[in-house]
């Protein structure tokens, strides 16, 4: 039953149940406790919970005019890849520094962020060994909504969040590995998924007003109705902030809003409405040598000209029903998007006489469709099946610049469409009380149309049709103990530019580079083996091993200006995530991966993804309104291009706040220990001094993390 509440009877904590009817706490007080289920037209339900709370539960709900209620609680077991599967809440989102809806993510194990922009830009993300760059092998939905760009201009797979207002973010689910079907396309390395709404708690009139030590001024005003079962909301910001150094002002204004429009006895049909626009700069990066000679501060920039321009809306219709024991939902989601960046990676390298500046234009629409049936064929055995179509309608434009932003040529001027058909079915099979299989596939037919309009390109078709079989197994002997074992197959359909005649150029990755830009899918075949054991009430960890094989590796090359395809790569690592709640009111967790990223021929490794991650979370909640969290984030030094290294990267932040009626405090800090973070690290040439002659020797460059800030935020509930 999907919409489903729970709730821990004495606290804020509840949860809602997804399209499957799953429920899950990112955290949860020592037991026993007592959950309250309630969904429209069943009857409210109180469940006792004794045992140990991590221990997967089933609960039926019975009809509302029944008048007795006899509520069902037997073992379920873990679905595919849930070793791994890290679900974060509104808990831990107050537990650590956001800025942004992307923040979040850094709570996940193995999961790095950079941001070698202003916040208008999307960031890169880095997981298990994976560059997935902007977005080209990590895949992102709201609300069961595709964000990723498919064929973006500045990279694949592009993904920028900031039109996910934090304020409604209600849960946020990460699946790494392509190991179940609701991973689809660019979900390679893995997947994160947003559901949106608002806590029964903090119903009503919200607002809050953001100061911070960038001149940060972000004003929010929200609603969402108090007292009912109703999921409506809606929610509005603005915000100004001059960023932490040179080159990355930003100002943004953005709307969230859900309504309700029709509920049946087993139905309820939602409209969801996202929208963003900003403006902000953009810093590039500066080289590590001109930093150690003082030519260029660590937070400067060389080209006042980098700027971009963002702006995006999306419209949902969202309805799901209960028909009989099945479960249907249906989708529809039509959205606009119009990005423009002008950048400078490389100085006058490139172009002496004009200069290495280059502008890129994008506008277009996107549309798809998705319907869903789950339904039980046996007591121990339901069928899961979808079918699903997405598409885009895009303009795209890449100019060269002169000094004074004057077109001096155009790299690329393409329309196209794209359109990807999805078709998946499954099983699931409860084979004992102790052991649960499930096994599936899903079917990818990607097709596009691209035409060069520059002149003589003509109009290219292509299509390419792929199966992606996904298999879980997952044994449970003791309710403290499961064992799991995935398998899945990722794709990464290939970008529209592939089909036009648009050469990447010189890039900053030739000795690794072979794969060219033929219009060809990534496929990557996905294994994990893992246990989570929670031996007493108060501790648990979990474990896992995982090994890919990936057909050709993507990488954003600053040089190129475009996500580059090399040859294949396999990955092998292992992930540690320990838990621990010693005190009713004290929560900690400490998280180490290690991978191996490695080009299958050359035996090169893979540039930029970290091949150890770590970090240390703590989170402190008291009756009394207090809450506190610090969180530790280490990154082993990572390879680079031509057998550069970068540095280690450490970074301490805290957050503190103080709930007193209707009134909150909070305040956010970052880098307590105010190091100089390399977040991002580059090895290619560039030619920034006039008086010195260009050189092609790749040297080091560097995007800088925030040093010391911080934000106070004050806020009311009426």
């Amino acid at each position: 039953m999907s919409g489903a509440l729970v709730r821990i009877e004495g606290s804020s904590l509840e949860a809602r149940a997804d399209a499957q009817g799953h429920f899950a706490f990112a955290e949860f007080p020592a037991g026993p406790q007592v959950l309250v289920v309630s969904a429209p037209d069943y009857a409210r339900v109180e469940v006792e919970v004794s045992a140990e709370p991590t221990s997967p539960l089933r609960v039926e709900l019975p009809w509302a005019e029944l008048e007795t209620a006899e509520v069902e609680v037997e073992a379920t077991r873990l679905p595919p890849g849930a070793v791994s599967t890290s679900v974060l809440g509104v808990e831990d989102f107050e537990a650590a520094p956001r800025r942004n809806a992307e923040d979040f993510l850094r709570q996940v194990p193995g999961l790095t962020l950079v941001q070698h922009g202003s916040e208008g830009k999307g960031h890169q993300f880095f997981l298990r060994g994976f560059d997935a760059a902007h977005g080209a092998d990590f895949a992102v939905d709201v609300e069961g909504v595709p964000l990723n760009e498919w064929s973006n201009i500045h990279a694949q797979g592009y993904l920028d969040l900031g039109f996910i207002l934090p304020e409604m973010v209600e849960s946020i689910a990460v699946q790494k590995g392509p190991f179940t079907l609701d991973q689809g396309a660019f979900a390679v390395a893995g997947a994160a998924h947003y559901q949106l709404g608002v806590p029964d708690a903090r119903r009503g009139w919200r607002s809050a007003y953001t100061l911070g030590t960038t001149n940060r001024h972000r004003a929010f005003l929200g609603w969402s109705p108090r007292d009912t079962t109703r999921e409506d909301f809606v929610g509005v910001a603005l915000m100004h902030d001059d960023g932490y150094g040179d080159g990355r002002r930003i100002d943004r204004a953005s709307f969230n809003g859900r309504v309700l429009l029709r509920e049946g006895a087993r139905s309820k049909t939602h409209a969801l409405a996202l929208a963003d626009h900003a403006v902000f700069e953009l810093p590039g990066t500066v080289r590590n040598d001109d930093v150690e000679s003082g030519r260029i501060g660590f937070l400067g920039r060389y080209d006042e000209a980098g700027r971009g321009r963002s702006s995006r809306g999306l419209l949902a219709l969202d309805t799901r029903a209960q028909v009989g024991d099945s479960t249907v939902r249906s989708l529809a989601h039509l959205g606009w998007r119009g990005l423009d960046l002008t950048e400078n990676f490389t100085g006058d390298l490139l172009d002496p006489i004009h200069g290495d500046r280059r502008r890129q234009h994008q506008e277009g629409w996107s549309y798809g469709y998705r319907a869903e049936l789950e339904t039980p064929l046996t007591p121990r055995l339901s069928f899961r099946t979808r079918l699903g179509v997405r598409g885009d309608l895009i303009e795209q434009r890449e100019d060269r610049l002169g000094r004074e932003l004057e077109i001096v040529g155009t790299r690329r001027h393409t329309e196209f469409s794209q359109l990807l058909l999805t078709g998946a079915a499954g099983l699931r099979w409860f084979a004992t009380d102790t052991l649960q299989l499930d096994a599936g596939t899903r079917i990818e037919l990607a097709h596009a149309s691209v035409s060069d309009r520059r002149g003589g390109g003509g109009t290219q078709l292509g299509s390419h049709l792929r199966a992606l079989p996904r298999v879980g197994v997952t044994w449970a002997p003791t309710s403290s103990l499961a064992l799991v074992g995935s398998y899945g197959r990722g794709f990464r359909p290939a970008d529209a530019r592939a089909f036009a005649n648009f050469e990447a150029g010189e890039t900053g990755v030739e000795e690794v580079s072979g794969a060219g830009t033929r219009a060809r899918p990534t496929l990557s075949d996905s294994g994990e083996l893992g246990l989570r054991w929670d031996p007493r009430r108060w501790f648990g960890l979990s474990a896992s091993g995982f090994a890919t094989s990936l057909q050709r590796e993507s990488v954003f090359d600053h040089v190129s200006g475009v996500s580059v395809e090399l040859n294949s790569t396999r990955r092998l690592g292992g992930e540690l995530v320990v838990r621990s709640n010693p005190l009713s009111w004290l929560w900690l967790r400490a998280d180490l991966t290690v991978v191996d990223a490695r080009f299958v021929e050359s035996g090169a490794p893979v540039p930029f993804a970290p091949w150890l991650a770590s970090a240390f979370h703590a989170r402190v909640a008291s009756k009394r309104g207090m809450t506190a969290g610090v969180r530790l984030i280490a990154l082993a030094p990572r390879n680079l291009p031509h057998g550069a290294r970068g540095a280690t990267m450490l970074r301490t932040d805290a957050t503190w706040g103080y709930a007193w009626k209707r009134l909150r405090l909070a305040i956010e800090a970052e880098n307590l220990a105010n190091l100089m973070i390399r977040e991002g690290e580059y090895h290619y040439a560039s030619h920034w001094d006039p008086e010195m002659p260009p050189s092609q020797i790749p040297t080091l460059h560097s995007s800088a993390g925030p040093p010391f800030n911080l934000r106070m935020t004050l806020g009311g509930q009426f």
